[in-house]
């Protein structure tokens, strides 16, 4: 096994060799630190030799693979091709993070405009803002004002939701005007980017049970009050 995988890495090597240069100030690091590539083969899938060296995901394999990202962003600029230059392997230490990173990128980017993300970050505050309160409870307000946009029983914009007369009382007594916190924006982002985190037809949510019945609540012990999140 130790002999087949020296191989592969001799392999490696070879094949990445003639088209890097090594820096005169070099300093002590991985070979992503002081290597300069210089030329790049355009018949190689770079994006594919990278998941491989991400597979491999040893101290050596990661080194490589970073010098085959450099090799990618080359033939991309020098082809003129539609691709986005990565910076994966500067911006991570780890194949897991790559990974993870590359995966994100080939999601559908979310369709939402900064105004959404503002006041849905705003009633989140307003409705669940306290530090204590868990992300989990301030991502399921989200989702009411995400279930009711989608519902044919409600408006069909987040601005719309939130302003419908008599839904949220934090429009009538002005909390919806404050500065929403870090927290508050970042779940607000949560939701927007990967959906609500409840059933569709969980549109209620309020200090008492409405609707058709609960699904789940949330009691803080400190204010002595109950968030319910309830059926249609």
């Amino acid at each position: 096994m130790k002999k087949k995988l020296l191989a592969a890495v001799l392999a490696i090597t070879l094949a990445v060799m003639p088209m890097l240069s090594v820096s005169a100030s070099a300093k002590s690091g991985g070979l992503g630190d002081y290597i300069t590539v210089t030329g790049y083969d355009p018949d190689v899938d770079y994006m594919t030799m990278m998941l491989r060296a991400l597979k491999d995901g040893s101290a050596y394999a990661m080194q490589i693979g970073a010098i085959y990202e450099q090799q990618r962003n080359l033939k991309i600029e020098k082809l003129n091709m539609s691709y986005a230059k990565t910076t994966y392997f500067t911006d991570y230490t780890t194949a897991k993070e790559i990974l993870a990173a590359i995966e994100a990128a080939k999601r559908p980017k979310p369709s939402y405009t900064e105004e959404d993300l503002d006041l849905l970050a705003r009633i989140i505050n307003a409705e669940a803002g306290c530090d204590w309160i868990p992300d989990w409870v301030q991502r399921m307000v989200g989702s009411v004002v995400l279930n009711r946009v989608k519902s044919k029983y409600f408006p069909n914009t987040i601005r719309e939701v939130i302003y419908q007369p008599g839904q949220y009382g934090p429009v009538y007594n002005g909390m919806i005007n404050y500065t929403p916190t870090k927290k508050a924006i970042e779940n607000a982002r949560y939701v927007l980017e990967n959906g609500s985190t409840c059933p569709a037809n969980v549109t209620g949510q309020n200090g008492v049970i409405s609707g058709s019945g609960v699904y789940t609540s949330y009691y803080d012990s400190i204010l002595g009050t109950t968030i319910y999140f309830c059926y249609t």
